[in-house]
């Protein structure tokens, strides 16, 4: 196999969308924060409306928009010996994507997600993670993963997460450019115990609720939070932060400044595979060379393009049709 650009490392899953009418949402609000809760009535049959089979997980929904965006990227996860496994295998080579770094598990089954999507767009997700908790490190090709350009690491869970602080570092040892977007391991670990391996990342990104977890600060719901923890990640020495926030956007800092780009505007079909969507497309243009505030863009229409169809990877788009978005925002933010 030749080398790849790109190397996507976390979960890979079959995906089982269910969209019902009878799926309602419940908000409980405190003086802290606010929650939401999807709601189903207790014992009930609940009509579904539609739904949708497909490939997920974090590996494999990064690893469609590095591609699409025109790298060679190669896949790192572990799934079962079962039919799911193929239909992942499958769909990676339809798109020509490299699968010959997935792990084939004999004891555990391939991961599963029940995605229920709600009236506006918003998701719960029923996880079994079966055969990704389980990705041992004289699983990987070390030899392979040291020609990459660039790895992507995504959430690692179980006995998987063993392997962070070890791919952390290989990467900062062989010089390679390292995104991630870290698990709940890290979050219960802290920024404090995880200093050690920010400081080897070229961009890390979070949600809202991720960074309050991971850095401690005490949510206040005003704007200083979010510039508080950037700088609080950008300290322990990560190059650039990224921390989104849905429909309001994302806030960001690097050596030079902050940055805030709003969402760009679509109707929400469904939110799963947003985040992935949006650090894979930003993580690419600054593969490909763009500066830090227009490859924060790109992240900002491939999120777009993903939330208006059901599934993660449905509206992921090619470089040239993000390009195109992209002129499109900034030519709308010059003439306001």
């Amino acid at each position: 196999m030749s080398a790849c650009e790109v190397v996507t490392i976390g979960s890979a899953t079959q995906d089982v969308f269910i969209m019902s009418q009878g799926i309602q949402v419940m908000r409980l609000e405190s003086y802290e924060a606010e929650e939401a809760y999807l709601a189903l009535p207790y014992g009930a049959k609940v009509d579904v409306d539609d739904m949708f089979i497909t490939t997920g997980g974090g590996a494999t929904n990064t690893a469609f928009t590095f591609h699409r965006f025109g790298l060679r990227t190669a896949v790192v996860a572990k799934v079962g010996e079962d039919r799911s496994g193929e239909i992942i295998r499958e769909r990676l080579r339809e798109e020509q994507i490299d699968g010959s770094m997935l792990v084939a598990d004999p004891q555990h089954r391939t991961g599963y997600s029940a995605i229920l999507t709600g009236p506006t767009g918003d998701r719960t997700v029923l996880v079994y993670r079966g055969a990704t908790l389980h990705l041992r490190e004289d699983e990987i090709d070390w030899d392979r993963l040291k020609t990459a350009r660039a790895v992507f690491v995504g959430s690692l869970s179980g006995e998987t997460a063993s392997l962070y602080p070890r791919l952390v570092e290989f990467c900062a040892e062989h010089r390679i450019f390292l995104a991630s977007n870290p698990g709940s391991t890290q979050f219960r670990q802290g920024l404090l115990a995880c200093r050690g391996l920010v400081c080897h990342m070229d961009i890390l990104f979070l949600n809202k609720e991720e960074a309050y977890r991971f850095t401690g600060v005490e949510p206040r719901r005003g704007r200083h939070d979010e510039r508080e923890m950037l700088r609080m990640l950008r300290d322990a020495g990560a190059e650039r932060v990224v921390i989104t926030e849905g429909a309001k956007g994302c806030q960001a800092i690097d050596g030079a400044a902050y940055y805030s780009v709003p969402a760009c505007k679509a109707k929400v079909v469904s939110t799963l595979g947003a985040g992935d969507a949006f650090a894979a497309a930003c993580t690419a243009a600054l593969c490909k060379g763009e500066p830090f505030a227009r490859a924060l863009r790109y992240g900002a229409v491939n999120a777009a393009a993903v939330i208006s169809s059901i599934g993660a990877k449905r509206g992921i788009l090619t470089w040239d049709q993000a390009t195109a978005a992209v002129a499109e925002c900034e030519a709308s933010c010059r003439a306001r």
